[in-house]
């Protein structure tokens, strides 16, 4: 086609159309649920993942995420869900990322990042009360670490303190940058209980409802992608939270923070090949029907070695994220190999969603395709869950850890 080509043109799904659907390293199991949880999103969510973004629609997304059918998917079966594990989350984060950031940000923040440290450490009270909504979807979750005073030195910056009375705490504090932060019926909230040990030692995590008297909301980001999902900076004061409501024990929250952050930068690592792919399959559409110098774009090797090097980057890191999700439901700690693949896949997905825009050209760079908007969206991918500079530091002492100086 050597004319003028229209994204629709391109007669895409978003489904890895130009590459194999079933994936050698998945079970048959796995293969169809992501078939399936492909079929709801091209049916559900690529209508309308331009309007969430465009116009920043918090609301749509939240309606749209609340409707998908797999919000039990990895919830015990006795709070109501089917008991999967990590290597679902995977699958779910990287379909409902391929069409939506904002949709599997929202469904990261619940039913990953607030419901995985429950359902580890939760004592079977808490994750009835808790979790059951998150599967049905009737209630959202978040999680609750950063501060204005703590970002990537998240626990020696953490201020929002906790102090008991008698059978309560009483929380003052702020977050910051909080996704699902303003939509949010519970967070998992990291505070400090005693600032007269190591920072590490003192920091407990709680169960916090969002109707709880003193809390508030006091702004929203506006950030330059994931539009449409919730973002927000929170206020607590004078926050009374039942002792009843602390996950696992006073002063060990460390427990429960290390371990929900390798399940986030696992899902985190699977929403970029979600991003990456999409972008590449528009780059690999596009550079077939696109015709120059009387040969489509795919025939002139600088174009196809750019694709190639998509693919390699696309292909190495979902195999690396479907091992590593095996060995964290297996209960491995893999928390150097969690690192990497992260700092990889969001690297690699700035550079392929670069490249992507480069193939196609003016097009690319317009709001004619989607391609923009994945700019965009990767970006984050190096900041959030522990910024591309801090996974290199957690690798460097995982080493020594491992295997001494």
């Amino acid at each position: 086609m050597s004319g003028h080509i229209n994204f629709e043109d391109l007669e895409l799904k978003f489904g890895y159309s130009c590459m194999p659907n079933r994936l050698h390293f998945y079970s048959k199991e796995e293969n169809d649920f992501r078939m399936e949880v492909r079929e709801w999103c091209e049916i559900h969510v690529a209508p309308d993942a331009e309007q969430i973004d465009r116009n920043r629609d918090i609301k749509l997304a939240v309606k749209i995420l609340k409707k998908l059918p797999y919000l039990d998917m990895t919830i015990p079966k006795e709070a109501g869900g089917q008991g999967k594990g990590i290597l679902y989350r995977t699958i779910l984060g990287e379909e409902l990322t391929a069409f939506s950031y904002a949709l599997a940000g929202i469904f990261g923040a619940s039913s990953c990042l607030f419901a995985g440290p429950v359902i580890e450490f939760g004592t079977q009270d808490q994750k009835r009360k808790y979790l059951s909504g998150i599967a049905d979807g009737s209630k959202l979750g978040a999680i609750g670490i950063t501060e204005p005073t703590g970002g990537s030195d998240a626990i020696g910056g953490m201020r929002l303190k906790a102090v008991r009375e008698g059978d309560h705490y009483i929380l003052n504090g702020e977050k910051c940058f909080i996704t699902n932060g303003s939509v949010a019926d519970y967070i998992c909230l990291y505070t400090k209980t005693n600032d007269q040990v190591k920072a590490h030692q003192g920091i407990s995590a709680f169960i916090f409802e969002t109707d709880t008297p003193g809390f508030e909301v006091i702004k929203e980001y506006k950030h330059m992608g994931r539009r449409g999902m919730p973002n927000s900076h929170l206020r607590f004061k004078d926050c009374k939270v039942p002792a009843a409501n602390m996950l696992h024990r006073e002063n060990e929250g460390l427990d429960v923070l290390l371990f929900g952050l390798d399940g986030e930068r696992t899902f985190t690592a699977s929403q970029y090949v979600g991003l990456a792919r999409s972008a590449f399959e528009i780059a690999y559409k596009y550079a077939h029907k696109r015709v120059q110098f009387k040969k489509p774009l795919y025939s002139f090797e600088g174009i196809s070695f750019k694709l190639s090097e998509m693919f390699i980057d696309i292909e190495l890191n979902r195999m690396a994220i479907a091992q590593i999700a095996r060995m964290l439901d297996d209960g491995h700690n893999c928390r150097a190999s969690v690192a990497a693949v992260k700092t990889r896949i969001a690297d690699a997905t700035v550079r392929i969603t670069q490249e992507a825009i480069q193939v196609v050209g003016g097009l690319g760079y317009s709001e004619e395709y989607p391609l923009e908007r994945y700019y965009r969206d990767a970006k984050i991918g190096q900041i959030s869950a522990g910024t591309s500079e801090i996974m290199r530091y957690i690798i460097t002492r995982e080493m020594v850890r491992m295997w001494g100086k």
